[in-house]
């Protein structure tokens, strides 16, 4: 199925959230300085400043200026962090979301943000659970750690990946993306159960009722109807949608080849 791996952009935007939450978690009145003595309440001001219209050199630096007044600033650490992350400094990133989230271990929205940093590392999928479960925990029906939890148990094939689904509100879950989530996971599991396969093309077909002119979901429904024995006619007539969806798009003419080849052979040609 195409597009197994598609990150869910709410969940990956989650620095933003990050940002807000470091903004309204600090004590922010200023306080007068003199000289280059800057109070640490202005230094986070600042980062989170930075942070907010996009300069994430000065957002960091303003963190690590902070820092080295009080290495354990569980604040800085997050906006070191989050700038590290756009710095493409993706272990300094990580390291810091680790140093947070030790710190302060009941704070959501650092538990979030070093889950969502571990979920974006290959192989390190079942340590961003326990972190995230850590985060739902605080924070119950967040439907972004909902999302990167099922996107999560999906990379290791947990039983519990659908209980974070389902627990989603109904119109996240009824989203195309989830749906097609929802039916990958009843797919790999369709030797457990003979409905499995209805409950998977179930969730294909939601996907492609909310969004019948989205190609990858057209061709996700096609090969599920042609390689799962359900209607070969069917699948012919998605397969032809995807090709009228896509005649205006030179760069899938692989794709568009071996689709078309596929109906001749479906087609007994």
């Amino acid at each position: 199925m195409t597009q197994r791996n598609n990150n869910f952009n709410a969940a990956r935007q989650g620095w933003k959230i990050m940002l807000t939450a470091a903004a309204v978690g600090m004590m922010l009145a200023l306080t007068g300085c003199t000289g280059r003595d800057v109070p640490v309440d202005e230094l986070l001001n600042r980062a989170v400043d930075c942070g907010r219209s996009g300069n994430w050199q000065s957002c960091e630096e303003n963190a690590l200026a902070v820092l080295k007044k009080d290495p354990l600033n569980t604040h800085a650490l997050l906006l070191r962090s989050l700038a590290a992350e756009h710095l493409g400094k993706n272990d300094v990133a990580l390291s810091s979301a680790r140093q947070a989230a030790e710190n302060a271990p009941g704070d959501f929205a650092v538990q979030y943000s070093y889950g969502r940093l571990l979920a974006l590392k290959p192989g390190r999928a079942k340590e961003a659970i326990q972190v995230l479960e850590r985060a739902l925990k605080l924070r119950p029906g967040n439907r972004n750690t909902l999302i990167l939890l099922g996107q999560c148990g999906s990379q290791i094939n947990s039983d519990k990946t659908i209980e974070y689904y389902m627990a989603l509100p109904e119109t996240v879950r009824r989203q195309p993306e989830i749906q097609t989530r929802i039916a990958i996971y009843y797919l790999d599991r369709r030797d457990q159960h003979k409905r499995n396969l209805d409950l998977a093309l179930r969730a294909l077909a939601n996907a492609y009722n909310t969004a019948p002119d989205n190609p990858v979901i057209v061709l996700n429904l096609a090969l599920f109807l042609d390689h799962q024995g359900f209607s070969k006619r069917k699948a012919v007539a998605f397969y032809e949608r995807y090709l009228n969806l896509t005649r205006q798009n030179p760069e899938l003419n692989s794709t568009r080849a071996q689709v078309k080849s596929r109906i001749s052979v479906l087609r007994g040609r």
